[in-house]
C-alpha cells in the first residue's frame, strides 16, 4: 500500500528546502493580502505549510474519492484559523499562494504545496 520509501540525508534536505520555499511563498501571499489578518510572521506561514503538506499526503495515502477537494477545504479552514480571517479571504490568501507557487515552479525552485 504504502510501498517503499528511503528516507535519505538527500530527501531531508530536499523537504527542508521545499518546507522553506513554500513557508516564504505562504508568507509573501499573507503580506500583499490587504486585509486584516492577525498573524503575518514566518512562524505562522512555517505551520501552514507543514499542515498542508501532512494534509494532502494523508488524502494521497488514503485515496478517498474527492481527496484533494476535502484536502483544499480543509487547508482552507487552516489558513483561516492560523490566520484568524474568514473563508473568503483564505479563498483569495489560497490563490495568491497558487499564483506565486506557479511563479516559483517556473523558476524550478522547489516546493511543498
Amino acid at each position: 500500500m504504502f510501498g517503499a520509501y528511503v528516507v535519505t540525508t538527500g530527501r531531508i534536505v530536499e523537504f527542508l528546502i521545499a518546507w522553506l520555499v513554500s513557508a516564504l511563498t505562504i508568507y509573501i501571499a499573507v503580506k500583499i493580502f490587504p486585509g486584516r489578518q492577525k498573524r503575518e510572521d514566518i512562524g505562522s506561514a512555517l505551520l501552514t505549510a507543514l499542515l498542508g503538506e501532512i494534509v494532502y499526503t494523508f488524502f494521497a495515502i488514503i485515496n478517498v474519492p474527492l481527496g484533494g477537494i476535502v484536502a483544499f477545504i480543509i487547508w482552507l479552514w487552516i489558513l483561516r484559523k492560523i490566520f484568524d480571517v474568514g473563508w473568503i479571504s483564505a479563498a483569495i490568501i489560497a490563490f495568491l499562494i497558487w499564483a506565486l507557487s506557479s511563479l516559483v515552479g517556473l523558476l524550478g525552485l522547489p516546493k511543498l504545496l
